[in-house]
């Protein structure tokens, strides 16, 4: 890694952090100049003040659900599947109380109905989620399902709107 390169880095970085209401925190990849430089910047967990390092893996939270519904629109778009597809022509796992007229259209546009595993009007703190089972033991969509396949529809499927992350699992 150029020394050089390094310090221009840290430089720009220290400039903005001197004029940001938050200081920039993450992990950068630079290459420039025939070079690669990688570093973690602030914490990775400020409570337990743990550093961000080039290899950190960062929770993105809902920012990932475009990337979903884009990978569901070319898979409609390839004739792979429908946006009026049923949810129970999908996926195989078990769902005991869902109205079986969710579809595609329903779990991308929040109207579904499906109970979501983060319930805001039942919770109120994220991490109470993750005490029985920890996030990091959910590895894939099909993990998650057990947060919320036997709970109850909130409404028939196209009734309303209701922000629900466990739609997005499901398209996944």
């Amino acid at each position: 890694m150029s020394a050089e390169l390094d310090e221009h880095i840290g430089e720009i970085i220290e400039q903005y952090n001197g004029t940001a209401d938050v200081p920039f925190s993450g992990a950068i990849r630079v290459q420039a100049m025939g070079q690669i430089v990688e570093k973690g910047i602030g914490s990775a967990n400020r409570s337990e003040r743990i550093p961000n390092r080039p290899d950190t893996r960062f929770g993105i939270a809902s920012g990932c659900k475009i990337f979903t519904a884009a990978a569901i629109c070319q898979l409609a778009e390839q004739g792979k599947l429908r946006f009026d597809d049923r949810l129970l022509d999908l996926v195989s796992a078990d769902f005991p109380h869902f109205d079986p007229g969710v579809t595609v259209h329903h779990l991308l546009t929040h109207s579904s109905g499906v109970p979501d595993y983060f319930d805001e009007d039942v919770m109120d703190d994220f991490s109470e989620l993750w005490r029985a089972v920890p996030s990091y033991a959910m590895q894939t969509p099909s993990d998650l399902l057990p947060l919320f396949q036997n709970g109850a529809m909130k409404f028939s499927p196209g009734e309303t709107f209701a922000y629900c992350n466990s739609g997005f699992i499901l398209l996944g």
